[in-house]
C-alpha cells in the first residue's frame, strides 16, 4: 500500500511538473494587432445618444447636453464588481420602469412573406396606424431625428451594451415609421415617402458600419430590411410613378458584402475580451463573468460567482493569483482572434464558395481538439468557450443574416430597375426581365443569377439551404428557404406579342 501511495505521489508530481512546464511560458504576441475601434464619438449631436435614451420618458431629450453629461458620468462611475449597487444599474432600472409606464404596446405586426401585400395590409388598418402615430409621436420624433442627424456613430465603451429596452423600442418605432411612409405614398406622397424610406436605409447602413455590439448591428439591419420590404411593395403598385422607381434606382448602388456584415462587432468583441484578460493578469483576480457561459447549468455559474465574491480579497486570494498566473494571455487572445477572422472570411465569401474552416466544424472555438488539449492554458480555453459557447448562433446571426440582407438588397435593386423599364403602364415582358437578371448581381447562395418564379410572381434567391423552392419563402424565424420579393407587373412574352 505504501508503494502504491508512493507511485501515486510520484505520478502526481510528474503530472504537475508537466502541466507547469506546458503553462510556464506564453506564446509571442500576434505579429499584427487588430484594428483598434475608433475613438469614442462622444461629441454633442451624435444621434447614438438618442438610441441609448430611446426608451426615456417623453419629457427627456436624449440629445440634450445635460443627458450627454449624465451618460458620460455613468460611464466613468460604473463599477462592474458591484453592478447591482451602481448608479448605472439604478439608471437602467428607471429606464425600464419608464418603458413599462409610457411605451407598452408600441409593437405592430409587419408582413414578411412575399404573398402578403404590405401596402394593402396597412391601408386596411389606417385608423389603427393613425392612432399609434398619435400615441407614440415622441418615439417617431426621436426616430426622425436619428435619420436626419449628421453623425450616427456607436460610442459604446468596452464591456457595455446599449440598453435593451431602448433598442427594442427603436425597432418597434422603425416598423411604425415604415408603415406610416407606405400609407403616405398611397395617399399620393410618392417621392417624399420613398425619400424617407431611403433615408432610413441610409441610417441603417451607418449603424451597421459603426455598431459595436450585435444588438446595435441588428437594429441597423432591421431599419434596412423594413425599408427594402416597404419599397418593394410600393414598386409593385400600378400607380407608382416612374420618378419613384428612378429615385430608388439612383439611391441603391451596388454594395460589397462588407457593407452588410458585422466587422465592427467582431472587432469590438475581440478588443473587449482582450481588455478583460489584461485586467485579470494585472489584478490577479478572475472575473467570473468571463466564464459564465462555459457552464451548462446556471447553478454551477452562480456557485462560482459566490466563490469568487468570497475568495477575491480574502482567504483564497492565492487561488486567484495562481489562476491568473496560468492564464496565457497571448494564447487566449489568439484563439478568439482566429475564430473571429474565420467568421469574417465566411461573411466576405459567397456561401456557394465556402469550405468550412476547421475551427467552425467544432461545436465552439473552445471545444477540445485532442486528448491533451486541456493541459495547456485550460482557463483561457474556458474563457474562449464562454465567449462563443456555440457556433450555430454565430453562423445564424452574423454570417447568414448578413448574406440574406445583401440578397434582399440586390433583389429590390433588380425590382426597381425592372419597374423603371416597365414604364408608366406598367407591363414588362418576361424576356426583358430575364435579360436584366442575367446581367445583374449573382446570387451568393448559388453563384448563378437571381431567378424569376412565373407561378408565384417573385424574384428570388435559393437561400441558405441552396435548394430551389420556386420562390417560396418561409417566415424569418424558420428561414432555410428561398428569399423572395414580389414582382407583379411581368407578362408572358406571348401576351406581350398579342398586345403589340
Amino acid at each position: 500500500m505504501k508503494r502504491f501511495f508512493a507511485w501515486f505521489l510520484a505520478a502526481l508530481a510528474i503530472f504537475f511538473l508537466f502541466f507547469f512546464g506546458l503553462n510556464l511560458f506564453d506564446s509571442a504576441p500576434a505579429p499584427q494587432a487588430p484594428a483598434v475601434p475608433p475613438a469614442l464619438e462622444l461629441e454633442p449631436g451624435n444621434a447614438f445618444f438618442m438610441i441609448w435614451g430611446f426608451a426615456e420618458p417623453p419629457e427627456t431629450d436624449p440629445l440634450a447636453p445635460a443627458y450627454r453629461d449624465q451618460l458620460l458620468e455613468l460611464f466613468a462611475a460604473r463599477s462592474r464588481n458591484y453592478l447591482f449597487r451602481s448608479r448605472y444599474s439604478q439608471w437602467l432600472g428607471r429606464l425600464n420602469a419608464g418603458y413599462r409606464l409610457h411605451w407598452q404596446g408600441a409593437t405592430i405586426y409587419f408582413p414578411q412573406l412575399p404573398g402578403e401585400d404590405i401596402c394593402a395590409y396597412f391601408a386596411s388598418r389606417r385608423s389603427r396606424i393613425a392612432e399609434r402615430r398619435n400615441r407614440f409621436a415622441v418615439p417617431l420624433q426621436r426616430y426622425g431625428r436619428i435619420l436626419q442627424a449628421p453623425v450616427l456613430a456607436d460610442f459604446t465603451p468596452p464591456g457595455w451594451e446599449p440598453p435593451a429596452r431602448s433598442l427594442l423600442l427603436a425597432t418597434y418605432t422603425a416598423r411604425l415609421y415604415a408603415a406610416a411612409r407606405a400609407i403616405a405614398a398611397l395617399d399620393g406622397q410618392w417621392l417624399p415617402a420613398a425619400g424617407d424610406l431611403l433615408a432610413a436605409m441610409s441610417a441603417g447602413f451607418r449603424l451597421i458600419g459603426s455598431g459595436r455590439t450585435l444588438p446595435a448591428n441588428s437594429l441597423g439591419k432591421a431599419m434596412l430590411e423594413l425599408s427594402l420590404r416597404s419599397l418593394a411593395s410600393l414598386l409593385n403598385r400600378p400607380d407608382c410613378p416612374p420618378q419613384a422607381a428612378r429615385l430608388v434606382v439612383e439611391n441603391l448602388p451596388a454594395r460589397p458584402a462588407a457593407a452588410f456584415g458585422t466587422a465592427p462587432v467582431r472587432n469590438f468583441n475581440w478588443v473587449s475580451f482582450v481588455g478583460a484578460i489584461e485586467r485579470v493578469k494585472q489584478d490577479g483576480i478572475v472575473d467570473p463573468f468571463l466564464l459564465k457561459d462555459f457552464f451548462r447549468r446556471p447553478a454551477a455559474f452562480f456557485a462560482l460567482e459566490r466563490f469568487v465574491a468570497i475568495s477575491g480579497p480574502r482567504l483564497f486570494g492565492t487561488v486567484h493569483a495562481l489562476a491568473a498566473f496560468f492564464l496565457k494571455e497571448n494564447d487566449t487572445a489568439a484563439m478568439l482572434r482566429e475564430y473571429w477572422q474565420e467568421v469574417g472570411a465566411l461573411e466576405g465569401t459567397p456561401p456557394w464558395k465556402w469550405r468550412l474552416p476547421p475551427l467552425l466544424q467544432r461545436r465552439s472555438p473552445g471545444a477540445p481538439a485532442g486528448p491533451f488539449w486541456w493541459l495547456r492554458n485550460p482557463l483561457g480555453k474556458m474563457m474562449v468557450a464562454s465567449a462563443v459557447p456555440y457556433n450555430w448562433p454565430i453562423l445564424q446571426h452574423y454570417v447568414y443574416r448578413s448574406h440574406e440582407l445583401r440578397v434582399r438588397y440586390d433583389l429590390v435593386r433588380l425590382l426597381a430597375a425592372a419597374r423603371l423599364a416597365a414604364g408608366a403602364e406598367p407591363k414588362l415582358g418576361e424576356k426583358t426581365l430575364l435579360g436584366l437578371l442575367a446581367v445583374g448581381e449573382r446570387d451568393p447562395f448559388s453563384g448563378a443569377p437571381y431567378r424569376f418564379s412565373r407561378e408565384l410572381g417573385t424574384l428570388y434567391s435559393v437561400g441558405p439551404d441552396a435548394v430551389d423552392d420556386n420562390g417560396r419563402e418561409q417566415s424569418e424565424i424558420w428561414r432555410r428557404s428561398d428569399i423572395a420579393v414580389p414582382i407583379q407587373f411581368v407578362i408572358s412574352d406571348s401576351a406581350n406579342e398579342i398586345k403589340k
